[in-house]
């Protein structure tokens, strides 16, 4: 039984690149007039995957990975934003779980990740303090009406006192798979990764937690070695 186990068991490597969205999972109701809004990014990755048999195998996927989100001023503040664009290295490792005939199957892919936050970029307006709307207003509200007049567009600096830059969370993906032929596969897949740990450290009192959210759809080629 070993031996046939064994002989069954194959080698896979590939491409994956998709597009997604991220929502940053926050409560935002001690900052008033304030929200954060889903961005879209994009992800690639090279899937690497070991079949034991037709049905089971262990899969993990590094991928360069976008999780992007938005903040959005509302009432006296509107106009006023700033887009994050955050840059991920992320390292998924999965249960890959496949059902179906020889030629398609469908999949489930269950695990956890481990990513690093690499790099941020900022780019918005800021209120002009300076500024009154020109509205025809009463007096209190046209001293409060802020107008947005500081553009800005720059590499985000992070701060090691308060920016978590490791982030773990799990994962659950499903898809389908076409065998082209004895060695390619192409694949199609929905994939959610639901963040555990907060962007933050602990570095001030009641402090309100933050976490990535990301669905991603994916498409990508496998390549089998061995028999």
């Amino acid at each position: 039984m070993g031996t046939a186990f064994t002989s069954r068991a194959q080698f896979s490597v590939g491409l994956e690149t998709g597009i997604n969205k991220n929502t940053l999972y926050t409560n935002t109701g001690f900052d008033a007039f304030t929200q954060y809004k889903s961005s879209n990014g994009f992800n690639i990755g090279v899937p690497v995957r070991y079949d034991f048999n037709s049905y089971i195998a262990i899969q993990a996927d590094p991928q360069y990975i976008q999780k992007n989100y938005k903040l959005a001023r509302t009432d006296f503040y509107d106009g006023v934003y700033t887009n994050y664009r955050n840059s991920y290295v992320q390292l998924p490792v999965m249960a890959h779980l496949s059902i179906g005939d020889k030629k398609l199957k469908g999949f489930l892919n269950l695990g956890a990740y481990a990513g690093y936050w690499a790099s941020s970029h900022i780019k918005g307006t800021q209120p002009d303090i300076f500024g009154k709307s020109n509205d025809d207003l009463d007096q209190y509200t046209n001293l409060l009406q802020l107008k947005p007049g500081v553009k800005f567009d720059q590499k985000y600096d992070f701060d090691s006192r308060r920016d978590r830059r490791i982030e773990l969370g799990a994962l659950i993906g499903i898809g389908i798979e076409y065998e082209l032929n004895s060695r390619y596969q192409i694949f199609a897949e929905t994939r959610y990764y639901h963040g555990l740990t907060d962007l933050q450290k602990n570095y001030m009192i009641e402090q309100v937690p933050r976490y990535n959210q990301t669905f991603t759809g994916q498409v990508g080629c496998m390549y089998r070695f061995g028999k």
